[in-house]
């Protein structure tokens, strides 16, 4: 039994997938043809593939080489997305990497905006 309990405890924590497809609202925004749909998907899967080989890389040593590396992968997979799109979707997607780079830069994480926090309760008597 003990055996069994360390066996789940010696796991390596797996790591989020990246996603396969545009963000919904992106997606509803750019309004992508099926063929497009296609090949973003596939853009994107082998973005992942290549994302999580340097990710298996990334060592005290060349940290900084595959932080590198990885950000000029992320430059040419948004090379080829450019290269699928027309040119209002080109802007579309221009703007969105503008307000992600921007969210990222005053320190917050990609994604949904945050919600505020709920206001405080009401003081009794007041």
């Amino acid at each position: 039994m003990l055996a069994l309990g360390m066996g789940v405890y010696a796991q390596k924590p797996t790591r989020p997938q990246p996603p396969t497809k545009l963000p919904p609202k992106l997606a509803a925004d750019l309004k992508l043809t099926p063929e497009q749909q296609t090949k973003v998907t596939a853009i994107l899967k082998s973005r992942n593939f290549e994302m999580d080989s340097l990710a298996k890389k990334v060592n005290l040593r060349n940290g900084k080489f595959v932080q590198a590396k990885m950000k000029s992968e992320m430059t040419e997979v948004n090379d080829k997305l450019y290269a699928v799109f027309n040119n209002d979707q080109k802007l579309v997607y221009a703007q969105y990497i503008m307000n992600r780079q921007a969210q990222m830069q005053k320190g917050g994480r990609p994604g949904p905006p945050k919600k505020s926090p709920p206001p405080p309760p009401a003081k009794p008597g007041a």
